[in-house]
């Protein structure tokens, strides 16, 4: 009895990784697409081609394209995450910290970023896409301030009071200033005008709340 469930067993693990590289090689070919062309040049046709995939597999893993793409922007957080983490190692947590922007508008000019941007862009005119993201970006904005949180307990201090709103900001800005490079590039002068976000930055940690 026992080989035998374990022999049914095998058969289910082979499966869930032949799902989770189906569905890993569908969210890195949506990236590429969404990065090389945007949203509205984008097709099934063609991440299901980027992919090596039939049109039907991308809906059997997903559903929906808006779910598609939902999922697309769960896997760049999630990646984006493990890099700041593998940062975060690599340098030490008080490091991180008086680096982060630098750190996260990296993160914004990459190729998954971009495509990000072009998700959020076209949700608004998506109304089952912007529905989806809305909860995904809720969630994403949690941990983010949970996880900055958790960054300053280590180090045994105290985080701003508004460190929600700093981190919603912050994120805002370096988005606006990675697309601008994107359409600008060197004329978008990003370099200094990171400078100037940082002391920004650091001036308003020093805010009290609104309304005192």
């Amino acid at each position: 009895m026992d080989t035998l469930t374990q022999t049914e067993k095998k058969p289910r693990r082979k499966q869930e990784d032949r799902t989770s590289d189906a569905r890993a090689r569908i969210i890195e070919a949506t990236v590429r697409c969404l990065y090389k062309v945007g949203y509205s040049g984008v097709s099934t046709a063609m991440i299901a081609k980027e992919a090596g995939v039939s049109r039907g597999n991308i809906f059997y893993h997903f559903g929906t394209y808006a779910e598609l793409m939902v999922a697309v922007r769960d896997a760049v957080y999630q990646e984006e995450r493990q890099l700041i983490e593998d940062i975060r190692a690599r340098v030490g947590t008080r490091a991180y910290l008086d680096q982060v922007p630098r750190y996260v508008l990296a993160g914004m000019r990459r190729e998954p970023a971009i495509a990000v941007d072009e998700i959020m862009l076209a949700a608004r005119s998506d109304p089952e896409l912007s529905e989806k993201l809305r909860q995904t970006e809720k969630t994403i904005e949690q941990r983010a301030v949970e996880d900055f949180a958790a960054l300053y307990a280590e180090l045994g201090l105290e985080p701003p009071h508004n460190l929600a709103i700093l981190s919603r900001v912050a994120v805002a800005a370096f988005r606006g200033l990675a697309i601008a490079e994107l359409v600008q590039g060197e004329d978008a002068k990003i370099d200094e005008c990171i400078e100037y976000l940082i002391r920004l930055l650091q001036v308003s940690e020093t805010i009290g709340p609104i309304g005192e």
